[in-house]
């Protein structure tokens, strides 16, 4: 997770631009009687990736709730969580621990200590073949102050990834993240890169000696990112680490709405995955959005009076604003363009409020930015915590809709302010997915290069005043048996602020 106050230093428009209640939409037309409809055009012989991996959520295996507030989650919640990515469909999921939380809580080394949350969580990602990042946040693995790695702690970390495979059967687990944020002056090693690099490797050597390391991968650098400045530890991992340990390169980013609805954001992106390996993928490792007082000034405000004013909420780090609408639309929006950037998988941070608070003790201080707080009945201000917030709603969709394997196919997006839109197949079925993440309403004609009409289409629809969903709180298409002509054309206006999802994908 990122440190709060850091600045994302792109280009910053000369302009504010944000979705706070003082802000109006335009009123003017942008399609006048008489003028041609943009053309927004799947190029279905341009492959962008071959072979996506999936979306999903950080989910941890709430650590204070079993061992600070003597609250663990009840079966009742267990399967409240289940039905809800049931529904999500995640194929990547990201899961870091803490080892004294775990197998060193009590000072050794004990593979069966405070495992049950932990192995709820990994089995449920076994049964539904989700691919898990699983790691260690580092602390203890490391003293930045005598520049030395801990090699008790390291080959524990090694034993305990061979236990949960091996031995329990949790082959969910592909890749393996050590130390979080390792750039970071607030990570265990505080930036020091060096000492970072002695650790991962020998940590992996340790699993090579046990013989877990054919199973189990290393996902690097896992690097939080807001310029240009640390592309080089990219180039850097690959050589001092070595390409062959590495299954997956993967970076962190917090934008600001500004960045992301000007396309500032994908200029970024790029700029880190043009240094990945040849035959390497890469993935977001953790994906949320900081309104930042130098970027969005008057969402920053309302995030800090927000937090300030709940009782479970941390000031300092979280995002108040996962409970509005217009954060589906701005997730949806950067998602589409990491996905359009060649990424092969996001995780978004993060799944459930009750998974962290900021201190690591006692405290109720929530680190807010779930889908919901799945011990609000309990804990946390009442059961109406625990319901789905807005946002789930097109970040469920782009899960269940982007399963492993599918191709991402290049699109030809008119270039307005705002506008996004991703193309997805699986071969013979697809999905396609388009944001107006601006006011205006956009009008495109929506075409297939090829030409091609996509019979048994749903319509998914997610707007501030329609976005219908079940007795779940699931969303459920406004349209379930469409024919769309993409060879003429299938007209499409985009309303600003909002979402539209096509698929004939058959669940």
């Amino acid at each position: 997770m990122l440190k709060i106050g850091r600045v994302l230093l792109l280009i910053i428009p000369l302009f504010c631009y944000c979705c706070s209640s003082d802000s109006e939409p335009p009123t003017s037309d942008p399609n006048p009687p008489g003028t041609q409809n943009d053309v927004l055009t799947i190029q279905t012989s341009q492959i962008i990736n071959d072979s996506y991996i999936g979306n999903g959520a950080q989910w941890d295996a709430y650590p204070n709730a079993y061992l600070n507030w003597n609250s663990p989650l009840s079966e009742q919640d267990w399967q409240k969580l289940e039905l809800r990515l049931d529904y999500m469909k995640p194929k990547l999921m990201r899961v870091i621990i803490d080892a004294n939380h775990n197998y060193a809580g009590n000072g050794g080394y004990e593979p069966e200590l405070n495992l049950e949350p932990l192995a709820r969580i990994l089995q449920y990602c076994t049964s539904n073949n989700i691919t898990v990042m699983f790691g260690d946040w580092g602390g203890n693995m490391v003293n930045p102050d005598t520049n030395a790695i801990n090699e008790t702690n390291l080959t524990n970390a090694a034993k305990f990834v061979d236990y949960l495979v091996n031995t329990k059967g949790f082959n969910c687990i592909k890749y393996y993240n050590m130390i979080n944020e390792p750039n970071g002056d607030w990570s265990s090693n505080k930036g020091n890169y060096d000492l970072w690099v002695n650790a991962v490797n020998y940590f992996y050597q340790q699993m090579e000696s046990i013989g877990v390391s054919t199973k189990v991968k290393l996902i690097a650098p896992d690097i939080a990112v807001w310029t240009t400045n640390e592309v080089p530890w990219i180039q850097n991992t690959a050589r001092d680490i070595g390409d062959d340990k590495i299954g997956v390169y993967d970076i962190h980013t917090y934008p600001g709405q500004i960045h992301v609805v000007s396309k500032d954001y994908s200029n970024l992106l790029k700029s880190y995955i043009d240094k990945v390996p040849a035959g390497k993928k890469m993935v977001m490792g953790e994906l949320g959005f900081k309104y930042d007082s130098n970027l969005d000034a008057s969402l920053h405000r309302g995030n800090i009076e927000r937090a300030e004013a709940d009782p479970f909420a941390s000031n300092t780090d979280s995002n108040m604003y996962v409970k509005d609408f217009f954060y589906g639309v701005d997730m949806a929006d950067a998602s589409m363009q990491i996905v359009n950037a060649g990424y092969s998988g996001i995780i978004t941070w993060m799944l459930d409020d009750a998974m962290h608070n900021t201190d690591g003790g006692n405290g109720k201080d929530l680190k807010t930015w779930g889908f919901w707080n799945i011990l609000g009945e309990e804990l946390f201000g009442g059961a109406a915590e625990e319901e789905i917030r807005p946002w789930f709603y097109t970040y469920a969709l782009l899960s269940r809709y982007m399963q492993t394997g599918v191709k991402v196919l290049k699109v030809d997006i008119p270039n307005k302010r705002g506008l996004n839109a991703i193309a997805i197949t699986n071969g013979s079925e697809y999905t396609i997915a388009v944001v107006n993440s601006g006011f205006s309403t956009h009008t495109v004609d929506l075409k297939f290069d090829a030409g091609a009409t996509l019979s048994n289409v749903k319509q998914f629809i997610y707007e501030d005043a329609n976005r219908p969903v079940d007795s779940n709180g699931f969303p459920v298409p406004t349209s379930t048996d469409l024919s769309l002509n993409l060879t003429a054309g299938h007209t499409l206006d985009i309303k600003g602020q909002s979402f539209t999802l096509f698929t004939n994908f058959n669940y």
